[in-house]
């Protein structure tokens, strides 16, 4: 599974619970109906500039990864918060492949 896969799926879950969050606290604060409105139209705008960076983002890292474009990565700066994500990226796949692992032992076992 992609990396952009697996941050996606996170994404989704938390961007749903703060817009709900918004619209709780605002209805509960008791504030007018155009305050309300106002406040979750920002939050589904910044939901959706939050996934619009995260996918240019992904977008750049998959391309200089992918294409191995160290100079263009050490020229903007991200040489180092690349290598990290791959390094993380790596650690969740074998994480991945332990949790499968125990859950068909847990099977076994059942």
């Amino acid at each position: 599974m992609k990396l952009w896969e697996r941050i996606s799926r996170g994404m989704e879950a938390g961007f749903d619970a703060a817009l709900a969050a918004v619209h709780n606290i605002t209805e509960r604060a008791g504030e007018s109906i155009e305050v309300t409105r106002l406040r979750r139209e920002k939050a589904r705008y910044e939901t959706a500039l939050t996934r619009l960076l995260a996918e240019l983002g992904n977008a750049v890292y998959e391309k200089i990864s992918e294409e191995q474009l160290t100079e263009i990565a050490e020229r903007l700066g991200i040489k180092e918060k690349i290598l990290e994500i791959a390094e993380n990226e790596a650690r969740m796949v074998e994480i991945d492949r332990c949790l499968e692992k125990e859950l068909k032992e847990e099977r076994k076992e059942n």
